[in-house]
């Protein structure tokens, strides 16, 4: 039997959901490159779309966004695009809530989870970001190392990780006493009392969610006690992320990298 990666599948679910609907694949274009969106500005993107083609859409100068009276914008009318994005948000690829400040508005944006899975569809390349657990002190050293090897290392698309972006989660009062050597602002501390797993997962979750609409994120399970561990391997498998730890030679060893 032939077997197929995980990434292959992602795309062709994807493909089946858009189904060659030019309206379906606009939206999804419009909120990965510009993020959250209204009703009316998808209407008006997924006319300019029409208008100037893929690669004019991608420049920022063209999404002059422009709400309109106008129920009808070059033959996009409301109910293509109620269709369409009530198709898109039963697939699970995008998520639609009220607006906070236009009670009658929904926005859209593309669902967390399936975020790398769409940037991948469509084949973007965003900088890369990598999150480490960290609460062993004995390991500082190779936390150390980590960060040195990481600063030289490319890893995908010919890049490494972006300045800045690579970031350690570890116990509050522990930062003072591995910072040496590492940015003290890449270094998160998480409160005493969050300690567990669930608290852990929660914060790590949080900060993946935020670094998904810019960056591409890695997980790095080299480090950390077995809730690290676990909640890094689990977010991993739920945002479709790579996952790898450093062996004992300083090699990457790839658990998951697709």
């Amino acid at each position: 039997m032939e077997h197929r990666s995980s990434n292959t599948e992602s795309i062709d679910e994807i493909d089946k959901i858009i189904a060659g609907v030019g309206p379906r694949r606009v939206i999804l274009r419009a909120l990965l490159l510009y993020g959250p969106k209204t009703g009316p500005e998808l209407r008006w993107g997924i006319s300019k779309y029409n208008e100037v083609g893929d690669e004019l859409f991608r420049n920022q100068m063209y999404w002059v966004l422009q709400d309109s009276f106008d129920r009808r914008i070059n033959g996009v009318s409301d109910a293509l695009l109620y269709f369409n994005l009530k198709h898109l948000e039963i697939s699970g690829l995008i998520i639609r809530e009220r607006s906070e400040t236009e009670y009658k508005s929904k926005i859209a944006r593309i669902n967390p989870q399936k975020i790398q899975q769409v940037r991948e569809y469509f084949r973007d390349i965003v900088p890369l970001a990598c999150i480490t657990g960290f609460d062993m002190i004995d390991d500082a050293w190779n936390l150390r190392r980590f960060y040195q090897k990481m600063d030289r290392t490319v890893l995908f698309h010919n890049q490494g990780i972006a300045d800045g972006m690579n970031l350690t989660f570890l116990p509050e009062g522990v930062k003072s006493k591995i910072s040496a050597g590492i940015p003290r602002n890449q270094l998160h501390e998480v409160p005493t009392k969050d300690l567990n797993y669930f608290s852990i997962y929660h914060h790590l979750r949080r900060k993946i969610e935020d670094l998904l609409e810019t960056h591409e994120v890695l997980l790095n399970v080299s480090f950390g006690s077995r809730f690290f561990t676990i909640a890094l391997t689990q977010l991993a498998f739920e945002y479709h992320l790579k996952v790898f730890y450093l062996d004992s030679q300083e090699n990457i060893v790839w658990i998951k990298n697709e």
